[in-house]
């Protein structure tokens, strides 16, 4: 009894593949085969797209701006002031950011400016090694995670992956970033900004002269670096256009030169039918 049970089971899971396969029309190793060669053109297409001179910078969708608490002084400069002798001097925070400039060999004319080219730059230099980080990913997609991806949603194959590399992806990928952003000095940059704070800047009104720092009067905390959020936004930026890649996969699978790509993201399944 129990050597006729056992048939059973056996029988019953031969039957359930052979459903799969029918209701698929595709093997496994054609439906693996198809996502691995989509995932690996839309990856490179991606890394190509924002790895390219003004690939990161003069595109405003993945743009990597200003951390918050950058932007928040940058606004505090730009409209605030101290006031020095109550009443009768009053210094605009952007005079001192002029003084604090002109000492700072870092920076050039305008400090966010030259910060958010420099991390554009730091990212769009760093984002080519970003391909032998997702071959792992790659190989060992299992037949479930392609069925699942073939037939979700026009970004299925991208979710995947972020949920699969996001953190390993981040710890091998921070180090570049970080090297990009020095070669593109924004973190030099960016240590004036935080060097501008405790700026001691010396106002005068006749024979009476007082120091200040900003520090003494914004209450703003910035990150010690700027990597970690460099990081993660050049991280987005590439993923978004990993997914708007699968999109134009899925659209029209025909138009890549892959009979695999064609014939799985051409099925019904894929398609929705």
């Amino acid at each position: 009894m129990r050597h006729l049970y056992k048939i059973f089971i056996a029988t019953a899971l031969v039957a359930c593949i052979a459903c799969e396969e029918l209701q698929t029309g595709l093997s496994n190793d054609e439906i693996v085969s198809g996502l691995k060669e989509a995932l690996d053109l839309g990856l490179k297409e991606s890394v190509s797209t924002v790895s390219a001179e003004d690939g990161y910078l003069k595109d405003e969708i993945v743009k990597i701006l200003l951390p918050p608490e950058v932007s928040a002084l940058q606004e505090e400069i730009a409209t605030g002031s101290i006031t020095v002798v109550a009443g009768v001097l009053e210094v605009p925070y952007q005079t001192i950011m002029d003084a604090y400039v002109a000492t700072n060999p870092n920076i050039d004319t305008d400090l966010f400016s030259e910060l958010t080219i420099a991390m554009n730059r730091g990212a769009e230099q760093a984002a080519d090694k970003a391909l032998p980080i997702f071959k792992d990913a790659i190989l060992n997609m299992s037949f479930t995670d392609a069925l699942g991806i073939l037939q979700g949603s026009e970004t299925s194959a991208t979710d995947y992956f972020f949920n699969s590399t996001n953190e390993a992806l981040y710890q091998a990928f921070q180090p570049d970033i970080r090297s990009a952003l020095d070669q593109t000095k924004a973190n030099d940059i960016y240590e004036g900004a935080i060097g501008f704070l405790s700026y001691p800047y010396t106002a005068s009104l006749g024979p009476i002269s007082h120091t200040v720092k900003a520090s003494d009067f914004i209450n703003v905390t910035l990150p010690a670096t700027i990597d970690d959020y460099a990081t993660h936004k050049a991280i987005d930026g590439l993923f978004y256009y990993i997914g708007e890649q699968e999109k134009k996969i899925r659209a029209d699978p025909f138009a890549w030169g892959s009979n695999i790509i064609e014939k799985v993201f051409g099925s019904a399944e894929a398609q929705g039918n």
